[in-house]
């Protein structure tokens, strides 16, 4: 049992599309398919999508 309810917008974790994993690292889904292309992850990437993460938690 989770300690906090789930947030609004948040999707089902039993999804198992790209959709779904790019709102779990906090990409959008083009974002989150250039990576998966390429398999390369930048630090701006990374910051970008941390913050993104971060934001929904903090409000």
């Amino acid at each position: 049992m989770p300690l906090f309810k789930a947030l609004p917008d948040a999707m089902d974790p039993d999804r198992d599309d790209d959709e779904y994993w790019a709102y779990e690292n906090g990409a959008t889904v083009p974002e989150y398919l250039e990576w998966r292309r390429t398999n390369v992850l930048t630090v701006s990437m990374r910051v970008k999508w941390w913050w993104r993460r971060t934001r929904r938690v903090l409000r």
